[in-house]
């Protein structure tokens, strides 16, 4: 059974170690199927730190509860949207055509509201969508770009984080080499 964990225990802000926002967004699930796994946006107060630890939003973006409750909810389906469509590629197969949606969706409906200034042109996202905007869109830019094919997922059983492989030779094998990958050696030597 896992052990649920109290908002005075919360897990420390996470590493971004994915080379793209939405992956990063995507790798907030640590000890994926342990006793220990830990979901880092449990709750609205998890999205809200794990935004503020990003830089999406500041210390005084205090959304009431309603918008909470919504961010909560938002932000976890599109997480794990972009979870199953980061996956999917990265093991070579087609995204699911659900979770695409609900990257469209999320874009689609934050953009709307959203202002384009400057040369080159930024993105401003209103309010509401100043977390999930970005992150829709991080995604939206991961899947058009020209960096899909270096999209892999650690082979650790207990992770499997998302990230983009930026080595010359294309030979990252790891979320990171601290963690999982010294894990994975110490346990291969025994």
């Amino acid at each position: 059974m896992k052990r649920l964990r109290s908002i005075a225990d919360r897990p420390p802000p996470l590493h971004r170690v994915a080379g793209n926002l939405a992956l990063d967004f995507a790798n907030t699930i640590s000890w994926r199927g342990t006793d220990q796994e830990a979901d880092h946006l449990r709750d609205a107060e998890g999205m809200l730190a794990w935004a503020r630890d990003a830089g999406l939003v500041g210390v005084d973006f205090s959304p009431n509860a309603r918008q909470r409750a919504v961010l909560a909810d938002d932000g976890r389906r599109l997480r794990n949207a972009i979870d199953q469509v980061g996956a999917a590629i990265a093991d070579g197969d087609e995204p699911p055509a659900l979770g695409l949606g609900v990257i469209h969706d999320v874009a689609a409906r934050t953009f709307t509201a959203a202002l384009l200034t400057g040369s080159p042109a930024t993105i401003e996202f209103t309010h509401g969508d100043r977390i999930l905007g970005p992150l829709a869109w991080a995604a939206v830019d991961l899947l058009r770009g020209d960096e899909l094919d270096r999209l892999k997922r650690c082979p650790q059983h207990d992770c499997h984080w998302l990230f983009i492989d930026r080595t010359k030779n294309r030979s990252r094998r790891w979320c990171e080499m601290a963690t999982c990958g010294n894990r994975a050696k110490m346990q291969s030597r025994r």
